[in-house]
């Protein structure tokens, strides 16, 4: 992650926040430099930093939207406020929690992965399913991050397509934990997997 997508995460949430667009600089280092005070870019960096090493898990535009929701004047100073982190950190095992199986959530999982396969010219899922980031599979840390529904990366599991390591599995204490509720759901809707994983 670059600061450019802190300063578009955070910029988001606050247009989101406020009811209100917002428009992204056509230079965004001439910005930094001049538009910054010194003490908003170091916070700025200082997040960046902390959204590729101790952050790696929190999905950066919901961090920004539990700041605003916190905060009416959440600002670049604010981003390290144990407060927010408690609450991201709530509201994501709330969300993670939730057993309800969401087919839209599942099918945009899907068109995430096909677009990210065009993107990036991968040809086969099973490429896209071994790709690793670090020590983690992709999939993992596009699941983390909210681009894939438990239920799709599960059903994944499932089928035989995705194996995961023990650094994976570590990373996704919360379906390790549910993961036979999660089957049990996906019993429910085996048709409708079955069609979407002609989709993949």
């Amino acid at each position: 992650m670059e600061p450019v997508d802190v300063y578009y995460n955070f910029r988001k949430a606050q247009s989101e926040s406020k009811g209100r667009g917002f428009r992204m600089p056509k230079d965004f280092k001439a910005h930094l430099e001049k538009k910054f005070s010194d003490k908003n870019r170091e916070a700025l960096l200082l997040a960046t930093q902390y959204f590729n090493t101790k952050w790696t898990n929190v999905n950066a535009y919901r961090y920004m939207q539990c700041g605003f929701e916190l905060f009416k004047t959440f600002s670049y100073l604010k981003f390290f406020d144990p407060r927010v982190m408690r609450f991201y950190v709530q509201r994501d095992k709330n969300m993670k929690r939730e057993m309800v199986v969401n087919k839209k959530k599942i099918i945009d999982s899907v068109k995430f992965i096909r677009s990210y396969m065009k993107d990036n010219k991968i040809h086969m899922t099973r490429d896209y399913l071994d790709l690793r980031n670090g020590h983690r599979k992709l999939v993992v840390d596009h699941y983390i991050h909210g681009n894939i529904d438990k239920y799709l990366l599960v059903w994944l599991i499932k089928s035989g397509r995705l194996v995961l390591t023990d650094d994976d599995r570590a990373s996704m204490t919360y379906i390790v934990h549910q993961y036979r509720e999660i089957g049990e759901k996906l019993q429910e809707i085996n048709g409708f997997m079955r069609k979407v994983g002609e989709k993949l």
